[in-house]
């Protein structure tokens, strides 16, 4: 077992009260590209242990050389000739992508509610960057999510997940789409790549 006490992570959550929030979304992914040896992600979990100066980071950088990113946020979408429609929206901190979404209800859910209708095409994209940004004094930082400690991680993400959840309200979303969550602290997604900036207003 890792000493936390033994771990560097550049960011702590403890340095601002409020925060901006830069989002971006691959492309879609086929749901085929789930088939064999599934995606080439770790956990955000893996990711940030990788950051760290922990002697678990340097097995994990053996294991897997170059670390790939770890994907916090992911949604499914359903998209016909009229446009793409978000209908679920995850998180996968402890997980690998494949693992997360092998057996998931709600991506069987999604996929099983479409399979019958050929004029629909269901994806996944996943969240490949994350980045917060705050002021401290006149300073201005961003940094990567991947860069907190995993407990500090988890909490931004689940603020962002229900955020992003309350805002879009996908149809198989069951928990924050008719009550906002309380967030730990404030903030506002200034940037955002590769889903409809207008369904988040």
């Amino acid at each position: 077992m890792t000493n936390n006490l033994n771990k560097v992570h550049l960011a702590d959550i403890s340095d601002f009260d409020n925060y901006e929030v830069n989002i971006e979304f691959t492309e879609q992914y086929d749901p085929e590209s789930l088939c064999g040896k599934g995606l080439p992600f770790v956990s955000l979990k893996d990711e940030i242990e990788v950051n760290s100066n922990s002697g678990e980071a340097e097995k994990l950088i053996e294991k897997y050389g170059r670390v790939p990113y770890g994907a916090p946020i992911y949604l499914w979408e359903s998209s016909n000739k009229n446009g793409s429609k978000i209908e679920y929206i995850g998180q996968t901190m402890s997980l690998m992508v494949h693992k997360r979404f092998s057996g998931h209800a709600k991506a069987m859910q999604v996929l099983s509610r479409y399979v019958n209708k050929k004029d629909v095409n269901v994806y996944f994209r996943l969240c490949s960057r994350l980045d917060i940004v705050y002021a401290n004094g006149k300073l201005k930082h961003q940094v990567a999510i991947e860069h907190f400690p995993f407990e500090q991680a988890k909490i931004i993400v689940d603020d962002i997940e229900a955020f992003l959840i309350f805002k879009i309200k996908p149809f198989f979303n069951k928990q924050y789409k008719v009550k906002e969550k309380k967030y730990s602290k404030k903030f506002n997604i200034s940037g955002v790549k590769n889903i409809d900036l207008n369904e988040i207003k």
